[in-house]
């Protein structure tokens, strides 16, 4: 069905009403508290209407035909405790006839409902209790089924609000079986009889399936202690998958056409999503359904197509706008707009003799009987008022509709009239020996003939406009191999007009950490006159005098890197003027240094450039890796400001611009090992903890034995507990030493990690040509933002966002970018990050780019398919 018809169907057509009443005025209902079933077993088959409120009432409906009368109320009860789903099965053991099961919240009831007749008619409809389970946990939904295997009876799965399953075989109560630990609302629960399996919704958004075999086998594991640890096998998840949101219903369907006559799917509704999942949890078609908020669904059967093949479902929707869908294989096929109403829960059975009837309920109390027909509405649009229309102030009223039209679309919203700037005063000269009082000899800061070396930065906030603004909190975030005075600042108020409020922050560096980035970002965040949050952004670069000092020539390195430009370079006394201009740089450190300068980290790492005026080359070099980074990145600088507008080499308007280029290959292998490096710690940073968890828990149940034996009147021996609790705390403390000792170190190696990914990132700029678009979005896909938590970090984000920009802008095929990511995790080693980083590597090599306008003049690269898992 197209756009245009789908419109149509919504604007013209209602959907046809054949019963209807309004259950009650003053009660709550949801999903679950509508059933349609032959409740009473009469032989005919026909369906009654059973309701349930959250207010306890139990309503059940026998319509016969068309509209509501007050004979079609055939049972009335109050039942004394709300009424969250109401079911229909063979429930009572040694019968095969239909009863009904109600759930409330602290008990389960099976009632047998049967017609009461006299002189051939039936008088009324009694209900009468078969059985009852009190539960022990608040209830929130059940499902039931022939779990099991079991023959011509159906037992009961209960999930309570603290995700809690618990099983009934009809008048028994079998087990309880407690899933996660860490759950925080329960979801849509579904039995799959095939597989012999419940499915359920996690918080996690994941569609989890466990065996009941499984369940019934596995230790009690419901109200047990921390400290008594269940024996027996702990409940294992068959299969799971992230769908990314949370499911609304899960029903077991046979949706896709294609299926064969002994396979069948699972059926997830979620917010704005549809999946339908294999028996093994894999996802096999999904389609989004954003512009409609659903609110109920159903999966009904089909008329076989032969009797040979088993029936098929549609599906049929109930949206937040008062729409009903009906979708055949993904495909909207009916569309209408429903009466006043909007469903909460919809059946599709026989009503009345008629087949396929829709019966529909809203959360106040409305229940309606439709089928598939549409009426066009009655009502047309015509002119009641027969005075004589003045044109003249239409078009008045016209013109002011249109300037208002166009200050709203054109104009924008006004802007505030106050405009706060924050500037920043950065000194090129280091302030050495000054402002030292708060620093103690001992501190691990940079210091050179033992005055530390630091940087006095006066951020200037003025304010522009006609009124005050108060409150305004400002935030630096700087690199980690910085010590900052102060790293957010609260300023009371800020008046226009007056000189700038000056704020000076102090500079220092961390002698143990490698410098990563000079760069320092600013927020300032206030509220403007109309009590709106405003926040403005600035950044400025420190000196490179702050972290690197000259040092005499170094020309043994490990690691090094040419750069190509295509002007004569200068000199580097030239270049770097404002490093040897320093007060702590040595007149003798200085002098030769034309063509070969060599710095030393306040980290302690050593790194020289060395230029070649004869082929325009400039070659760095270092001890390490990672130091190449900050040297690389203040020499490009520098040479774009020397021969940029305004600098001493500039171009005239015939010359060619100036650009650097790198020939070489790239030194992934390098980068790769700071990866390894990197993730080694971060494993064994993991593995420590919980052996710390281990051993905390294991004090914390001596300490228990040992109170129990000295509050015993006739204490028993200690059999050496207070030796074991001594050990486990010694064992406790070498621990919390060994995690702080690889907390430092996985800091040390993120920075040498960031440092290292910005050189990479930039030595791809230079050999491939990427244009400012293109490199920033690789940037911000290949990050150098190296921030680790417990539950994710730098490697499986980086990997995710690799594998999207390889299945969107750099995909070579249609088949990469219909395929659905994987879920993110912590992974085994760092394999596939590194073939994605190559992979990326290889495609940019080969002229793609991420940007449409530069990938339209790139060379178009053959077609060819990722192999491996997970879409690699």
């Amino acid at each position: 069905m197209d756009e245009n018809f789908e419109r149509d169907y919504v604007l013209k057509y209602h959907a046809r009403e054949w019963w209807s009443t309004q259950v009650s005025e003053d009660e709550e209902f949801d999903t679950g508290c509508l059933c349609l079933a032959n409740i009473d077993n009469e032989p005919s088959g026909a369906n009654k209407i059973i309701t349930g409120s959250y207010q306890g009432m139990l309503r059940m409906y026998y319509p016969k035909q068309k509209e509501y009368k007050i004979e079609d109320l055939i049972l009335e009860s109050n039942m004394e405790a709300p009424i969250l789903q109401i079911e229909a099965g063979r429930f009572v053991q040694g019968s095969r006839e239909i009863c009904m099961a109600l759930l409330h919240p602290m008990k389960l009831s099976v009632y047998m409902v049967s017609a009461v007749s006299s002189g051939g008619s039936v008088n009324y409809y009694s209900v009468a209790l078969a059985y009852e389970h009190r539960l022990s946990r608040p209830a929130f939904n059940m499902c039931y089924g022939c779990f099991g295997g079991v023959k011509d009876r159906d037992y009961f799965c209960v999930q309570s609000l603290d995700g809690v399953l618990s099983f009934f075989e009809q008048e028994s109560f079998a087990f309880s079986r407690m899933l996660t630990t860490n759950f925080l609302v329960p979801g849509p629960i579904c039995y799959v009889p095939k597989i012999d399996s419940f499915v359920i919704c996690t918080n996690a958004m994941c569609i989890e399936a466990y065996r009941y075999q499984v369940l019934a086998a596995a230790a009690d594991n419901v109200d047990q202690s921390a400290g008594e640890g269940a024996s027996g096998k702990k409940v294992q998840v068959d299969w799971s998958t992230n769908i990314g949101e949370h499911a609304r219903s899960i029903e077991v369907v046979r949706f896709s056409r294609s299926l064969s006559a002994n396979q069948q799917e699972i059926l997830v509704v979620g917010e704005q999503t549809i999946f339908t999942l294999k028996d093994s949890g894999g996802i096999r078609l999904q389609k989004r359904l954003a512009e409609y908020g659903i609110t109920a669904s159903l999966a009904y059967k089909m008329p076989p197509e032969s009797p040979d093949v088993p029936a098929n479902h549609n599906l049929i929707l109930g949206t937040s706008t008062g729409h009903c869908l009906v979708l055949k294989e993904m495909q909207l096929v009916w569309c209408a707009r429903l009466q006043g109403m909007v469903p909460t829960q919809i059946c599709v059975d026989t009503v009345g003799g008629v087949r396929g009837m829709v019966v529909l309920m809203d959360g106040k109390g409305k229940l309606q009987v439709c089928y598939l027909g549409t009426d066009p509405p009655t009502a047309s649009l015509v002119n009641t008022e027969m005075k004589e229309l003045n044109y003249d102030e239409m078009e008045e009223e016209h013109q002011e509709l249109l300037k208002v039209i166009r200050q709203t679309h054109g104009d924008g919203a006004a802007e505030p009239e106050e405009t706060l700037v924050v500037d920043s005063q950065v000194p090129q000269v280091l302030d050495l020996g000054m402002n030292e009082d708060d620093c103690d000899a001992d501190d691990p800061v940079g210091r050179s003939d033992g005055m530390v070396m630091q940087l006095t930065v006066n951020l200037c906030v003025t304010l522009g406009g006609g009124k005050a603004v108060e409150n305004v909190s400002i935030t630096l975030k700087a690199p980690q191999c910085f010590a900052l005075s102060q790293t957010s600042i609260f300023i009371d108020k800020v008046e226009p007009g007056r000189p700038p409020v000056i704020i000076p922050i102090v500079f220092r560096v961390w002698n143990k950490i490698l410098c990563s980035n000079l760069e320092v970002a600013v927020c300032a965040s206030y509220f403007s006159l109309n009590n709106e949050p405003r926040t403005v952004a600035s950044s400025f670069w420190l000196p490179f005098a702050l972290v690197a000092r000259p040092i005499p020539p170094v020309k043994n390195a490990k690691h090094k890197i040419q750069l190509d430009c295509n002007k004569q370079p200068p000199q580097l006394q030239v270049l770097f003027a404002g490093l040897l201009s320093q007060p702590h740089v040595s007149a003798a450190v200085s002098q030769g240094m034309s063509n070969l300068l060599s710095i030393q980290y306040v980290s302690g790492t050593e790194a020289t450039v060395l230029v070649l005026k004869s082929s325009g080359r400039f070659c760095v070099q270092a001890t390490e890796f990672a130091a190449l980074w900050v040297l690389t990145q203040e020499l490009c600088n520098r040479l774009h400001e020397y021969f940029g507008p305004g600098g001493e080499g500039a171009a005239a308007d015939d010359e060619e611009p100036f650009f650097i280029t790198f020939q070489d290959s790239l030194p992934l292998h390098d980068y790769f090992a700071l990866i390894d490096d990197h993730f080694d710690l971060r494993r064994h940073l993991d593995e420590l903890r919980k052996d710390l968890a281990d051993r905390t828990q294991q004090y914390r149940v001596i300490q228990k034995r040992l109170l129990v034996r000295f509050k015993d009147r006739n204490p028993s021996p200690l059999n050496h507990l207070d030796t074991l609790l001594n050990l486990t705390f010694e064992q406790t403390l070498l621990l919390t030493d060994a995690i702080d000792d690889v907390e430092q170190a996985l800091r040390t190696v993120s920075c040498h990690l960031s440092a290292a990914t910005e050189l990479v990132l930039l030595l791809v700029k230079f050999r491939f040509g990427l244009d400012e678009d293109n490199f920033n979005a690789l940037r911000r896909h290949l990050s150098p933002e190296v921030c680790d938590t417990t539950e994710q970090g730098w490697e499986e984000k980086v990997d995710t966002s690799l594998l999207h920009l390889l299945r969107t802008a750099l995909a070579r095929s249609v088949k990469e970018g219909n395929s659905l990511p994987p879920p993110m995790k912590v992974p085994q080693d760092t394999l596939k990050l590194r073939k994605r980083i190559t992979t990326v590597v290889d495609r940019l090599a080969t002229g793609a780019r991420m940007s449409d306008e530069a990938a339209a003049g790139g060379i178009e690269p053959p077609e060819e398919e990722m192999p491996g898992e997970d879409g690699e």
